[in-house]
């Protein structure tokens, strides 16, 4: 804009628009924004009409939580295993084996080359090159879906073939079911047998040891050979007891019959004749008096003279002297006799008490010597015998955990399986096109660019376009509007 003063000053300003001034200005271009419109669009429909029809085949698999996902120990058994995980955890460890790229190999190559190839063209490029091209095929159409706490795993492929979805879904199922079996394979197996030999060979070595030191010492078995020492031990102390008590007794009854032979005469009477005559002439006087009497009175003189003389004889016997022995014989007393046998008959059983207590007595030396050399091999002992239960534990348990291993791996291979196919890929008969939403997408696009082009046409305008745009840039009032002079 140019004023005229008594100086000439030129002022540049920067236009100001406002909405209306914008949209007036881009009807002015809409001539140029209906060709950008149309051409852009015209590409995009071209492109988006070449696109063909889509077909997604679509599979899902049960995963378990197997032997596999739970911990056990490399050696030795028990109660040491560890909680499988969840089941949502499973099926993500599980999807993750699926899209690993060895399955997608296999499932290239279990299909060939030739699969992934248009038809009627032969690849030329390196082997390796055409499978990597194929696998990448296989990532760009390959989904899997798992959900939280869900065991179930959604597959689906999409391709513009049907039959061909479901073939190559059907094969990366097959491949995986392969090469899980392959990775979860327990190849412990040869390492468990070498480990049970060399465990065997030691028990061997040991074994060969552990006789050696019985042989050595007299043992044929240390632990019944400890008891059956205790046992004797414990019999011959009772026995040493109860032999120094009989002898006790016997020395004691011993003594006692010693005491009563002392006092017991050896030889006693065994037959005595007394003298009675005194007696006999009293009965005589007496059978004379009765005779008398027959032919004589009491009061007579021969009557008299025989009853004097007996009480003269009964005087002399009633004053004791008249009584004596006649005839004494002398023998053996019994009662000394049966003292004496009693006493060389105990006397004998002492003697072999006592030589019994000295047998006893070297029997628990010996017993007492044998138990204190055992006391001292028992270390020795305990340490060979705790050698052979290790190794025999160990060689138990290799054994078992290679007989399991056997027959884990027999079962993996029959099929036992914790994965389980719900649904296999089958060629789905409707396909999916993206068209339209494309088209409409175009479209949207098609507008966006025509509006960028006549805002951008706007903006770069330069002058001042309308009087309203004039006014509100320089601040001022536009009193009048004249239509430009053609040059």
């Amino acid at each position: 804009m140019r004023s005229t003063a008594s100086t000439t000053t030129y002022v540049s300003a920067r236009p100001r628009y406002g909405v209306f001034d914008v949209i007036g200005l881009l009807f002015r271009e809409l001539v140029l924004m209906i060709v950008i419109f149309l051409v852009v669009f015209a590409l995009g429909a071209a492109a988006v009409l070449t696109l063909k029809k889509t077909y997604t085949a679509g599979a899902s698999l049960f995963v378990g939580a197997g032997q596999e996902y739970v911990y056990q120990p490399r050696v030795g058994l028990g109660d040491r295993q560890s909680t499988p995980p969840a089941p949502g955890e499973v099926a993500q460890a599980e999807a993750n084996i699926i899209g690993s790229r060895e399955v997608k190999l296999r499932a290239v190559r279990a299909l060939g080359l030739e699969f992934f190839q248009k038809p009627g063209k032969v690849g030329t490029d390196p082997v390796a090159k055409q499978e990597g091209d194929a696998i990448k095929a296989i990532n760009d159409g390959l989904t899997i879906s798992t959900t939280p706490q869900s065991s179930i795993i959604g597959l689906g492929f999409e391709s513009d073939d049907a039959d061909k979805s479901a073939r190559i879904l059907n094969a990366i199922l097959d491949q995986y079911l392969i090469y899980r079996r392959e990775v979860f394979q327990d190849r412990s197996t040869p390492a468990i047998q070498s480990q049970r030999r060399v465990f065997e060979d030691e028990l061997a070595d040991v074994d060969t040891t552990y006789e050696n030191f019985l042989t050595s010492n007299d043992i044929g078995d240390f632990a019944a050979s400890k008891i059956a020492l205790a046992a004797v031990y414990q019999s011959t102390l009772t026995e040493k007891l109860s032999v120094e008590n009989q002898l006790n007794q016997a020395a004691r009854r011993l003594q006692t019959l010693q005491a009563q032979q002392a006092s017991t005469p050896a030889e006693v009477t065994l037959q005595q004749d007394l003298n009675v005559s005194a007696q006999d002439q009293i009965l005589q006087l007496r059978t004379e008096r009765e005779q008398l009497l027959a032919r004589y009175q009491p009061d007579s003189q021969p009557v008299m003279d025989i009853e004097a003389r007996i009480a003269g004889l009964q005087a002399y016997v009633a004053s004791g002297t008249t009584v004596g022995a006649k005839e004494v014989r002398l023998g053996p007393n019994p009662v000394w006799t049966e003292l004496e046998t009693t006493r060389i008959t105990t006397q004998a059983e002492r003697d072999s008490l006592s030589a019994r207590l000295a047998s006893v007595n070297r029997q628990l030396a010996e017993i007492l010597d044998r138990q204190a050399r055992m006391t001292r091999l028992e270390s020795e002992n305990a340490t060979l015998a705790s050698n052979r239960d290790v190794l025999t534990a160990n060689i138990r348990d290799f054994q078992q955990r290679e007989a399991q291993s056997r027959a884990d791996a027999g079962l993996v291979r029959a099929g036992a399986d914790n994965v389980r196919i719900i649904e296999r890929a089958a060629a789905p008969t409707r396909g999916t096109s993206l068209k339209l939403p494309l088209l409409a997408l175009v479209v949207l696009f098609a507008g966006f660019t025509a509006l960028c082009v006549g805002l951008l046409r706007v903006f770069t305008r330069r002058g001042l376009s309308t009087p309203a745009i004039v006014g509100r840039t320089l601040d001022m009032p536009v009193l009048a509007v004249a239509p430009m002079k053609a040059v």
